[in-house]
């Protein structure tokens, strides 16, 4: 037994099925399979049951399962530990991000919190951006201590702590010779003969915008879905589709042949930094949190 095969089978009981669970943990599927049925053999009981596509725990599996999460924390938790006795590691802030940073300005806090910090201290900054799908499970794996993530649909918000950086207002994104480019304001209904161009379906953006179709009861489908909104926003300027972004992500001086248009219906999204309420952190992420508190709340969003 080993905690991959841990991870892998808390996957499948998150997800319901070993397909998703597979993509969650970027493995192939079958790899997943045998990983699983290593460990049942190893304990010699069944874990699930398996009817058709979906997976459900035994019995056996649902106690098993309380031990796992105990393993897997115990052990995010023993690593964090040791991390204050590595001199590097404790001065290292391990900081996950959806691709926003340079959109919304939190890289100036964590300049002005490095340049200020103590002078004897040599600051490390591990920060990588992701989609936010990865953010969260390096989160919950203990990869990174800190994230900043959009928070809408955020499931289990009781076990995060969370300071609110930005409500971010969703705009009409085409071409400057579109249509719809003269118009003061459009509402879903003018947009149901474009062919619309989104970030791809593991986004909150792509949640955001198809639940708003679907509560105004209009069927719309993508033409397009990319994983940057920047290589989006490079087909926009050649081609008739449309999108629709949060304001901050649409940087009009990098592309000149863009515009926004404001929506009739308000569209938000939040965006947030977090961290586990019961993680362990090193002094020095801390001390980065507890400066962002005021910081985040006292600057303005989204500028440098």
């Amino acid at each position: 037994m080993n905690l991959n095969q841990l991870k892998y089978f808390l996957a499948i009981v998150k997800t319901g099925s070993f397909s998703n669970a597979a993509d969650d943990m970027y493995i192939s599927q079958s790899s997943m399979s045998k990983q699983i049925k290593a460990l049942e053999t190893e304990l010699g009981v069944d874990l699930f049951k398996r009817e058709h596509s979906k997976v459900y725990l035994t019995e056996i599996g649902a106690e098993f399962a309380k031990y796992a999460e105990m393993t897997i924390k115990q052990h995010n938790d023993m690593l964090l530990y040791l991390d204050e006795f590595a001199t590097k590691k404790s001065n290292t802030i391990r900081f996950g991000s959806i691709p926003v940073v340079s959109s919304y300005g939190i890289s100036a806090q964590i300049a002005q919190f490095t340049t200020n910090y103590k002078p004897d201290v040599n600051v490390v900054i591990d920060m990588h951006e992701t989609n936010q799908q990865e953010v969260m499970k390096e989160l919950f794996d203990g990869a990174i201590d800190i994230a900043l993530i959009r928070t809408d649909y955020l499931d289990e918000v009781d076990v995060f702590d969370c300071i609110p950086y930005k409500k971010d207002i969703f705009v009409l994104v085409c071409n400057q010779n579109h249509p719809l480019s003269t118009k003061e304001a459009v509402s879903l209904n003018d947009l149901i003969k474009y062919p619309l161009s989104l970030l791809d379906t593991s986004s909150v953006i792509y949640t955001i915008v198809m639940k708003a179709f679907e509560r105004h009861g209009i069927e719309k489908k993508t033409k397009c879905l990319t994983t940057r909104h920047k290589i989006l926003m490079e087909i926009l300027q050649t081609a008739p589709n449309i999108s629709l972004l949060p304001l901050s992500l649409v940087d009009l001086t990098l592309f000149p042949h863009l515009c926004t248009v404001p929506l009739v219906e308000e569209l938000t999204s939040d965006v947030a930094l977090i961290k586990l309420k019961k993680r362990r952190l090193n002094k020095i992420t801390k001390d980065f949190w507890t400066f962002a508190v005021p910081s985040l709340h006292t600057s303005t969003p989204g500028s440098p």
